[in-house]
């Protein structure tokens, strides 16, 4: 079997334009005590544990599933592993593929 290199030129061919990258989705998590976390997704504020099924239900409502988003922890107070867990759990589960995990560590 033949093997043909293609030029540059020719690749940018095959590649077409390129699209601006799309801003990601922020989704904000703020810990409000040593279980629960404030989230908030595109000006709707949830509470977890509590509202689990309702952010789920306002992730998987969003378009747009190829966009990128970015979980936010913010906040004087460190937010556990299973806090962020689940929310990346919730945004996959939503179809959600791209997602980066941002930490403000806490001032001290």
């Amino acid at each position: 079997m033949k093997k043909t290199l293609l030029t540059s030129a020719a690749l940018g061919l095959m590649a077409g334009p390129v699209a601006a990258a799309e801003a990601p989705l922020i989704i904000g998590v703020t810990m409000t005590g040593d279980a629960a976390a404030q989230v908030a997704i595109d000006g709707d504020q949830f509470v977890l544990p509590d509202e689990q099924e309702r952010m789920s239900a306002a992730l998987q409502a969003l378009p747009d599933k190829s966009r990128p988003v970015t979980i936010a922890v913010l906040g004087k107070v460190a937010a556990p592993y299973r806090v962020i867990g689940g929310i990346l759990y919730l945004t996959q589960s939503a179809g959600f593929t791209q997602i980066t995990v941002l930490n403000e560590p806490p001032a001290g």
